[in-house]
């Protein structure tokens, strides 16, 4: 049993390495510091000299998403803009301002700054609690993250944020396994304030092609997500393709809707996709609703990929 967990926690490390920048620099074009200060530097490597210093929540702009890897150094670089510097600061200690993890993930370089919550379902919904994270160390794999007793084996998933988020219940779903809500081509799905006297209406509107092959197995084709919504004060509708399917996917596994509720209880609703990409892993988005804008109903916060345990 431990031999096989440590080659699942292999496969994690591996996957969410290569992807951490990547997932960042997508997301946003505000990043924020989340080391207690970071270096500005004038070029991409720790001997350049030092532009600026950032605190904590700093925003900083990205110039360049293009990684800048120096030799002896394990991070990666990027081009950014805070105040009237523009230098490179490293990636492992920006954050959109949101973190999504699972529990045995690698533990980033930002893990003691953020604050800390962790997603556990009741009977009653899932609740979201503040919890401490520790870090145990593997002498083969490296460093993971766990949740502090009393809560180790009870959190589904942990969530980061720069600032605190409110404690309590979260979510109208309380079944966090995402088999059960798979989004497939066709269907739409509404999604819920915890106020149900709501002027607005939000649902996930699925698009695509659906077929079998020769031997009878499903296939999806031009597959894509849409999150709508309409005001029932002002008559009018918003709609926003936040997700789509690449092709050589679409053709195996649909999305599956894990988590919805409010999140940071603005009044708006926030959800976790998750797609598979194969039978061991998937990546999931987390999205925070907000006021439609310009046929924006949602924007991504955070994005994580690890091996599919549910």
């Amino acid at each position: 049993m431990k031999t096989f967990q440590k080659i699942i926690l292999g496969l994690i490390a591996i996957i969410t390495t290569s992807n951490l920048l990547n997932a960042h620099s997508a997301l946003s074009d505000t990043l924020y510091v989340a080391a207690s200060a970071l270096n500005l530097r004038e070029q991409p490597h720790t001997n350049a000299a030092i532009l600026a210093v950032a605190e904590y929540g700093q925003p900083v702009n990205i110039l360049d998403t293009s990684p800048n890897k120096t030799s002896g150094y394990r991070g990666e670089w990027i081009e950014v803009k805070y105040g009237a510097y523009s230098g490179y600061m490293n990636s492992d200690y920006l954050t959109t301002g949101y973190e999504l993890l699972m529990p045995w993930a690698p533990a980033p370089a930002y893990l003691p700054n953020l604050n800390w919550y962790a997603v556990f379902s009741t009977d009653g919904g899932d609740s979201l609690r503040r919890v401490e994270l520790q870090v145990e160390i593997d002498p083969e794999l490296g460093n993971f993250v766990t949740v502090r007793e009393p809560y180790k084996y009870g959190a589904f998933m942990i969530i980061g944020s720069i600032h605190p988020l409110p404690e309590g219940q979260v979510s109208s779903n309380p079944d966090l396994c995402p088999q059960t809500e798979a989004l497939y081509p066709g269907m739409s799905r509404p999604i819920y304030w915890a106020d149900p006297t709501a002027t607005e209406q939000y649902q996930l509107n699925v698009f695509g092609t659906y077929t079998t092959n020769q031997e009878g197995y499903p296939m999806f084709l031009d597959y894509r997500i849409q999150a709508s919504c309409y005001s029932f004060n002002t008559h009018s509708s918003c709609d926003q393709i936040i997700f789509t399917v690449p092709e050589e996917q679409a053709f195996w596994e649909p999305v599956y809707l894990l988590w919805e509720g409010d999140l940071n209880q603005d009044g708006w609703p926030d959800f976790i996709l998750m797609d598979n990409q194969s039978d061991f892993s998937g990546t999931y988005n987390l999205y925070l609703g907000q006021a439609p804008e310009a046929g924006k109903v949602v924007r991504k916060v955070a994005s994580f990929e690890e091996w599919d345990r549910c």
